[in-house]
């Protein structure tokens, strides 16, 4: 072996070494930026006030001046369920979404939620809180088959649970508006719970958020993330809008959101 290549050699083990994080500390990076997430609305109806509660997980992604900034998927925030209400226009007699770390047993309210503008599942969170968290850093590069990744979330309550696979492939999907996005397709084991946490490779780069699963007899490992590279499409276009955290409002803005074709 030539001089060159023993040191080409050397170079590329020492670049692994800095750039992949051995699994033990990246799950406790990624424990640290992820969070719980829990949901309630409570819908008035002229015969039954239908009520919702629901729990999942998010990613620090940013901090402001004086927030953190979650990413999560527009589901986890009750979205879907206000969205495609049987009412024309569904009027909230009660709405709140709680956040909680693994630094801390207290629930924090939200402080403002972003959704997305073309209906892509992802929304992003705001919530005032003291103590430091690392950001978890969107990978601007997109992943290719058959990386090694990881997810972060807690499935059927068992909070803060890690499971790896691989990048199986890559898929086209479509938002309500029919605005096409893509998705990550990953056998990495994930359940109800997962839904808006993290999916990083070994450098500790958030890669996508946990969106979906196939769920049918005789299918096993066919998951799904939206990709990282959607989420910041969407952040340079700023394709966001503040969703009101006052009951009052809630309704109309379902509504006008639903005929605006996501241009508010």
């Amino acid at each position: 072996m030539s001089f060159f290549a023993i040191i080409l050699f050397l170079f590329f083990i020492v670049y692994y070494i800095v750039n992949n994080k051995d699994p033990v500390v990246l799950a406790q990076v990624t424990r640290e930026s992820t969070v719980r997430i829990r949901g309630y609305f409570k819908e008035k109806d002229l015969v039954f006030n239908d009520e919702v509660n629901w729990h999942g997980t998010g990613v620090i992604i940013d901090k402001t001046e004086d927030c953190y900034v979650i990413l999560t998927n527009l589901h986890v925030i009750g979205f879907w369920e206000l969205y495609n209400s049987d009412m024309a226009t569904p009027e909230i007699e009660e709405y709140c979404l709680d956040i909680q770390s693994n630094k801390s047993n207290e629930w924090i309210k939200a402080s403002k939620i972003l959704v997305n503008s073309k209906l892509k599942d992802f929304a992003l969170i705001y919530i005032k809180i003291s103590d430091k968290y690392p950001i978890l850093t969107l990978k601007n590069a997109k992943s290719r088959q058959g990386t090694k990744v990881y997810a972060m979330g807690h499935p059927s309550g068992l909070n803060f649970t890690l499971t790896s696979g691989i990048i199986s492939g890559f898929r086209n999907t479509e938002s309500d508006l029919g605005i096409p996005y893509q998705m990550i397709q990953t056998d990495t084991p994930i359940n109800p719970g997962n839904s808006g946490g993290p999916l990083v490779d070994e450098t500790g780069q958030l890669v996508g958020i946990v969106v979906s699963k196939i769920s049918k007899k005789g299918i096993e490992g066919l998951n799904f993330a939206i990709s990282s590279q959607e989420i910041i499409t969407s952040l340079e276009h700023d394709e966001f809008m503040v969703f009101p955290l006052e009951t009052i409002k809630i309704g109309e803005f379902v509504e006008r959101l639903r005929q605006s074709n996501g241009t508010l």
